[in-house]
Formats: C-alpha cells, sequence, structure tokens
C-alpha cells in the first residue's frame, strides 16, 4: 500500500511546488508593473480619450448594443468609462492597485457596497472564491445622468484570474506590454475566456530594438507571431496598419526608423471553450 501511496504523493509535491512557482511568477510580474506605475512611466495611458482604433471599429468588435467586455491590463483607461457608459459588461484586470484609485478619481467613480445582483452572480464552480477575492463593482456617474456598474479584478491577468465567457476584448497594451515568454500564457487566457464567435480588438506594433537593444515594451508583434498565437483559435482579420512615425516621432528618439500600428479583429472558432483545468465552461 505505502509503495502504490508513493506516486501519488510525488505528484502531490511536485503540484504543490509548481502551484507556489506560478505565485512567485506572478508576484514577479505585479511587482515590475507597480514599480514602473510608481516611477510614473505611463506613456500608454491617453487620459480622456477613447483610443482612435476602439473609436473607428467599435462596432466591428461590438455589434451587439449590450456585450460583456473584457479589458485586461486595463491601467486607468478611459476606454473602461467608455465602453461602461455604452451600456455594456465591462471586465476591467489591472494588476496594480493604485491603477483603480487612479480611475475612482478620474471619473469621480465608488465601489457599490452590495456584490449581489451584478456581474458577480455569473461566478459559480470552483474558481468562484479566487474571482470574488480580487472582485470590485465600481458604479462610475454617466455623462446623461445616473451611474453605470463596472466589474474590476485587482490581480494578475496571467496568473489565476476568473471571468465568465465574455462576448468581446479589447487588446490595446496588453500582450504587447507583456514579456513575450508569456505571450503563449496570454493567449491561453483569451482563448479560454472568449466565447465561441466572440470578437477581440487587437491593437499591436511593429518596430526594430530600441536604443541600446531594449526591445519593449511595447514589444514589436509582427503578423507571423500574431499566427502562431491565435490561428489555431480564432479567425484573423487584419484592419489597418499605420506608419505612426509621422504622428509619434518621439519613436525616433527611442532609436526607431520605423514603427507602425497595425489591428487585428480576432474572431473565435466555433469550438468547446474549457476553462484551466480542462472543464467545459457554459455559454450562457
Amino acid at each position: 500500500m505505502m509503495l502504490r501511496a508513493l506516486p501519488r504523493a510525488a505528484a502531490g509535491i511536485a503540484a504543490s511546488l509548481a502551484l507556489q512557482q506560478t505565485c512567485q511568477q506572478s508576484e514577479d510580474r505585479l511587482a515590475r508593473w507597480r514599480k514602473r506605475w510608481l516611477g510614473d512611466t505611463r506613456g500608454w495611458e491617453l487620459g480622456k480619450t477613447v483610443h482612435p482604433r476602439l473609436a473607428e471599429f467599435e462596432e466591428r468588435l461590438l455589434p451587439d448594443k449590450s456585450a460583456r467586455v473584457l479589458v485586461p491590463l486595463a491601467g486607468q483607461s478611459h476606454d473602461v468609462a467608455h465602453l461602461a457608459w455604452r451600456g455594456h459588461n465591462v471586465v476591467a484586470v489591472e494588476g496594480v492597485p493604485a491603477a483603480l484609485d487612479a480611475f475612482k478619481a478620474t471619473y469621480g467613480a465608488d465601489e457599490a457596497r452590495r456584490i449581489a445582483g451584478h456581474a458577480c452572480d455569473d461566478y459559480d464552480g470552483p474558481d468562484v472564491a479566487s474571482a470574488l477575492a480580487t472582485m470590485h463593482i465600481v458604479k462610475i456617474p454617466a455623462p446623461e445622468g445616473g451611474s453605470k456598474r463596472l466589474t474590476w479584478h485587482a490581480g494578475d491577468f496571467l496568473g489565476n484570474f476568473s471571468s465568465p465567457l465574455v462576448d468581446a476584448a479589447f487588446d490595446r497594451g496588453g500582450l504587447v506590454a507583456v514579456a513575450p515568454d508569456d505571450r503563449e500564457t496570454y493567449a491561453a487566457v483569451l482563448k479560454r475566456l472568449v466565447r465561441p464567435g466572440g470578437r477581440v480588438l487587437f491593437v499591436s506594433v511593429e518596430h526594430p530594438p530600441f536604443e541600446g537593444g531594449k526591445l519593449g515594451p511595447p514589444h514589436s508583434i509582427e503578423r507571423a507571431e500574431v499566427d502562431r498565437l491565435f490561428s489555431a483559435d480564432f479567425d484573423i482579420e487584419q484592419l489597418k496598419r499605420e506608419d505612426r512615425m509621422p504622428l509619434e516621432p518621439s519613436w525616433r528618439e527611442r532609436g526607431c526608423d520605423y514603427f507602425f500600428e497595425t489591428t487585428y479583429l480576432l474572431t473565435r472558432k466555433e469550438t468547446p471553450v474549457c476553462d484551466a483545468a480542462g472543464r467545459l465552461m457554459s455559454l450562457s
């Protein structure tokens, strides 16, 4: 009996060590972004302006008037407020706690007193505890009066983040911000969370190494890499490719002789969607 138990014990120890390593990797990632945030090197923030590509392609991303929309690595993006004001059920994910404080201060937002009755009712199964542990329900004043609510997760998008399936996602500084070694994990999270037929508006950039050989962020992601990461699970359509050097000469100051912004629409293929443990997820 003891001999039979040894493999199970070894597997348990291995699983525990893997979990510890994953938690440490997650904390290291968040520590880097907190440092960057505190250092006020947030050139990706556009203030109270809707991202131009979201404004241009919003109808392609969101043909329905009310959808659950994921905004990974949200920062204090105005796009979160914009999508909520448009009537969408926004799920923002950001690992820097100060970002939520800044967002609330900028938009006069506050946290709802009661979670019940909002998006968390859709959370069920073994992931509910971790989901609720990082969840904030934020009430934001609407320009036309009244208020809108959105769900904000203060945690690591690449870690144990959990959410009901989403209809759409807007990535305008997420995948290009993470380390290249984390791209496959990032793509796997999108694959897990976007429902069949759901869409992702992904804004990528293409550039040579920056001065001193630094690769990013933002990191260059060309079409071949987009295909490698997403083509098995998403149909890929290039919507626009724009030379940003005439509009943003600061890239030349960082050592670039070209800098393109490329926008893709990724549509989730009609295949079953499973959670991180391989369980089939509900599409409701």
